[in-house]
């Protein structure tokens, strides 16, 4: 079968690999469609995974199954987490799913973007879950993106009435903005260099916007507020220049939710007096785990939180190394997803 490899140089390659054998639990899809995250753009952590087969963003059909397995069946279309949690250790009893060491074992095999691949049995019991009738599998890919930005709202603590910055207007970024809109905030506003990101944005629920291009953040911040800030800014990029510049749009009390992984090397200098007195609140928030996977599904095949719009660009595995590199343009392009027969 055909899979899409990390190579060392940062790219990417087709290749072609056995299909794995499933056992008792376990089970074999087809995959479907395959979205382009934003972190298997990043070159560091791109570099860290050459030779593994990239891919976690992904929907497809049960094409066979292992002994045991009673709720699923071959031709069910299904989401598979790529992470999941053993649901009894005091990491998950406290909600802390991705710090459960079975979550960070586990993972698909040989990953998301194989047309074959095979769902562990603690994937298969414990976060997978069956696509709603009516929605594609291009949409469904959608839903551990979503997940993630659940997540992150939720460990920020945000409130509807927050004043919301979204700093990057990639895919997290417009589903931040949607998901918002749709917990009914109002004062959301969008930050990126990028034009056709922020026409995007401002069609579906930014109601103001900062051109980083001519304006810096924080100056683009107290035009926006009046010199408030936002109590509430999802900074997208992973970079510790765009952190420090987004701090400083945080209202007093407000939150700076962290999405993106820097990389290891990268250090965020802070000034403790500054936010001790202001009492920000710096939060990270690292991917998601089965609670938030079932929300953001419910979210999509209600049709609550539309996403196919997000879709710029969709390619067959075949042109993999196409796809990353049009990925990687920013302008006129959002998620751009593989294909699969």
């Amino acid at each position: 079968m055909k899979a899409v490899r990390f190579e060392s140089g940062g790219g990417v390659s087709v290749i072609e690999t056995p299909v794995p054998k499933i056992g008792p639990g376990e089970a074999l899809m087809k995959t479907r469609a395959a979205g382009i995250c934003g972190s298997d753009l990043l070159d560091w952590y791109a570099a860290k995974k050459a030779g593994t087969v990239a891919g976690h963003e992904v929907a497809g059909e049960i094409v066979a199954v292992g002994e045991g397995v009673e709720d699923f069946a071959p031709g069910d279309l299904v989401v598979p987490h790529h992470h999941a949690p053993c649901l009894d250790c005091p990491a998950c009893r406290r909600g802390r799913f991705v710090h459960c060491r079975e979550w960070r074992a586990s993972r698909l095999d040989p990953g998301g973007m194989a047309e074959l691949l095979r769902i562990p049995a603690g994937n298969l019991a414990r976060d997978t879950q069956k696509i709603p009738s009516g929605l594609s599998a291009e949409e469904a890919s959608f839903t551990e993106p979503l997940a993630t930005v659940v997540k992150a709202f939720r460990q920020g603590r945000f409130h509807h009435d927050d004043r919301l910055l979204v700093v990057g207007l990639g895919t997290a970024g417009h589903l931040a903005i949607r998901y918002a809109a749709r917990l009914g905030a109002n004062g959301i506003a969008g930050a990126d260099g990028v034009a056709s990101r922020r026409t995007k944005a401002a069609a579906t629920g930014a109601e103001e916007s900062i051109d980083v291009s001519r304006e810096t953040l924080s100056d683009g911040a107290r035009r926006i507020t009046g010199g408030r800030g936002f109590d509430f800014v999802f900074v997208g990029p992973g970079k510790s220049g765009v952190i420090a510049e987004a701090l400083r749009t945080v209202a007093p009390g407000g939150t700076l939710l962290l999405f993106t992984m820097p990389s290891p090397e990268d250090r965020l200098a802070l000034d403790g007096h500054d936010l001790y007195f202001r009492e920000v609140q710096i939060v990270p928030s690292y991917s998601c785990g089965p609670v938030e996977m079932r929300l953001a599904l419910t979210l999509l095949g209600e049709r609550r939180l539309p996403v196919a719009d997000l879709i710029s660009h969709r390619f067959p595995i075949e042109r993999a190394p196409e796809a990353f590199a049009r990925a990687r343009e920013p302008e006129g392009s959002l998620k751009v997803v593989l294909m699969f027969p």
